[in-house]
């Protein structure tokens, strides 16, 4: 049994008050328009067993967080800097103007519990699900270079030629 967050936003809700200084379309106005339905409550009561084994924010409040940290590829304190401070964070996250957000250490015990779960990958599939059926990120694409390749080369006395090659390789398979 999932116990109910009774805490207050403080401060007026930052989505319903500075609507129009949140771009449009982006993944912050998504996210604070749709984050109660894309995050239920009942889709973290296997995390929270207990009424009262739940965290101090909603687990919606941090999916969203969790979210827009891979996004960003913040750290846990940058993250929580980024809702302390910037207005499309606590739109998208639900937070009142004046709240401070929360140690980055919830953040940990929330990924925590999120592993331990019967359905680890739950909020990213969400979100997929959503891409998928929305196309909302159609056309967008980020690519990651894996550096194994590059620090392998440096290890070797032909670094220029390998090197040489897994950049063509992966421009080669990026353009295909």
């Amino acid at each position: 049994m999932q116990g109910e967050w009774a805490g207050e936003l403080v401060g007026p809700d930052v989505w319903e008050t500075c609507r129009e200084l949140i771009p449009a379309g982006s993944v912050f106005a998504f996210l604070a328009e749709h984050r109660e339905v894309l995050f239920p409550p009942g889709m973290f009561t296997d995390m929270y067993p207990s009424s009262n084994g739940r965290p101090s924010l909603p687990p919606q409040v941090l999916a969203a967080t969790v979210v827009l940290q891979s996004l960003n590829g913040l750290s846990d304190f940058e993250t929580v800097q980024e809702l302390r401070c910037d207005l499309r964070w606590k739109a998208a996250c639900g937070l009142g103007l004046y709240d401070m957000a929360f140690d980055p250490s919830l953040l940990t015990y929330f990924r925590r519990r999120l592993r331990h779960s019967a359905d680890p990958t739950r909020v990213f599939t969400k979100v997929k699900e959503v891409v998928a059926a929305t196309g909302v990120l159609k056309g967008k694409q980020r690519r990651a270079l894996d550096s194994t390749v590059l620090d392998d080369a440096v290890a070797t006395q032909d670094t220029v030629t390998q090197i040489i090659s897994a950049v063509r390789r992966v421009i080669r398979d990026g353009c295909e």
